[in-house]
């Protein structure tokens, strides 16, 4: 879980001095989850357990809190702090790692807790009603965003080892390379929409060490580009502003033609008005992993899935954001690519182990949601990313290669590269 690990810690300095309720309070849960590392390092588990269920109390929706209680607890011999665990993790449905650990399942003598794991591992079956959409061939491509013509039911698939973007054809193994991966001005490709009122297609691109070629200059790449979907001809190039870190990941377009991007190094939505000529920033203290976004279909309000602080909307008009409150037990932390149709959001969480793909149902304010676990295809999708909807089908990455490369670009020892794959998921309640 490199990618959650490394959101939990992130501690942007542009959040100094801001509050909100919620920031505070995921604020309080890392505060104690550090007090829990140092506690570990120190051998005192029962001191990390203490921090640790003060971090699942701050912060409930974050499910690695109460997975670490869980080890910790089993760890520390505390079988009513392993229970708890148990038991908040089957609400999320996550915890895979809690089911496989040594150390937990020398409880599975007590019968309270063998009960517990036992739903527990019910809870996270493989859950697969998606089909195989493509499947290609070339396991080298690590794929990231996607996003479909409706007119022609062509995918456009994002490669970030490549720098390029593929069009795909449903049940075809191989892929046209829009050929953007020789230009020196082009870097991992992350997002990608297509535009239907403009025959275009934005993507947002930015340098990383898994691509192809990466020299340290790079690093300073990071912009949104507009080609043409037929031969990948660059027509327009915004280049996200200097001074700050940048990673343009997801990208989305309103129905009066903005763009609006996610920068989830630096907390800001970059906007980019139809016709405009530079980004706007958009910041808020709620924002600090932005991944997913989603325009409504009024122009209003603009749906964030924020990794560390789950679900929001901004108001396109005030820029008020609020926290999405969800009506049940659940979580909307770790929402990677995501789409609005109807009051429904679909979207890919991937911060939860394992991965799956989820349903919001959103209230009459929309402020409100009920969440849904509608597909976990497990083995092939053991690292979904981004989903596109095409007709009434949820097409989504099953098998991305994140976590099979480490930070300096290089692949892990013993990790196993597959190609591609593309699941649909029908849009059935």
């Amino acid at each position: 879980m490199t990618r959650l690990l490394t959101f939990l810690l992130l501690t942007p300095a542009v959040l100094s001095g801001q509050s909100h309720p919620a920031v505070d309070s995921a604020a309080a849960a890392r505060s104690a989850w550090q007090a829990a590392v140092a506690a570990q390092r120190q051998s005192d588990g029962l001191a990390a357990v203490r921090h640790t269920l003060a971090a699942t109390i701050a912060w409930p929706e974050q499910p690695y809190y109460h997975e670490m209680l869980g080890l910790l607890s089993a760890r520390a011999d505390d079988t009513t702090n392993l229970l708890r665990a148990i038991r908040s993790l089957t609400a999320i449905q996550s915890g895979a790692r809690l089911v496989r650990d040594s150390s937990v399942a020398r409880f599975r003598q007590v019968a309270a807790v063998n009960s517990a794991l036992d739903r527990l591992s019910n809870a996270l079956e493989p859950l697969s009603k998606s089909m195989v959409w493509a499947r290609l061939a070339d396991s080298t491509i690590y794929p990231e965003g996607l996003d479909a013509d409706p007119a022609t039911g062509t995918v456009y698939l994002s490669s970030i080892r490549h720098r390029t973007v593929y069009r795909v054809a449903r049940g075809q193994s191989d892929a046209v390379d829009l050929g953007l991966g020789a230009r020196p001005d082009i870097g991992a490709v992350m997002g990608v929409r297509f535009d239907p009122a403009r025959r275009l297609l934005w993507l947002t691109t930015v340098g990383l060490p898994a691509m192809a070629g990466f020299q340290s200059r790079d690093t300073s790449l990071a912009a949104l580009v507009a080609v043409r979907p037929d031969d990948g001809t660059i027509l327009h190039r915004f280049d996200l502003p200097a001074g700050e870190p940048h990673i343009p990941g997801d990208l989305a377009i309103g129905p009066s033609g903005d763009v609006f991007v996610t920068d989830s190094r630096s907390p800001i939505v970059f906007r980019l008005p139809p016709g405009g000529q530079a980004l706007e920033s958009i910041r808020h203290p709620l924002f600090r992993s932005l991944q997913g976004l989603a325009p409504t279909r009024d122009g209003r309000y603009l749906y964030l899935a924020d990794y560390a602080h789950g679900l929001l909307r901004m108001d396109l008009s005030s820029r008020a954001v609020t926290r999405i409150v969800l009506a049940d037990e659940g979580s909307s932390l770790g929402i990677d690519g995501m789409a609005l149709a109807g009051t429904s959001l679909y979207a890919i969480q991937n911060g939860v182990a394992p991965p799956r793909v989820v349903r919001f149902d959103l209230g009459r304010d929309g402020l409100t949601a009920r969440v849904h676990v509608i597909d976990r295809h497990l083995p092939a999708a053991d690292e979904p990313t981004i989903l596109t909807i095409l007709g009434n089908q949820v097409i989504y990455v099953a098998n991305s290669q994140w976590e099979k490369y480490d930070d300096a670009g290089a692949r892990r020892p013993g990790t196993t590269l597959t190609g591609p794959i593309l699941l649909a998921l029908p849009m059935v309640r």
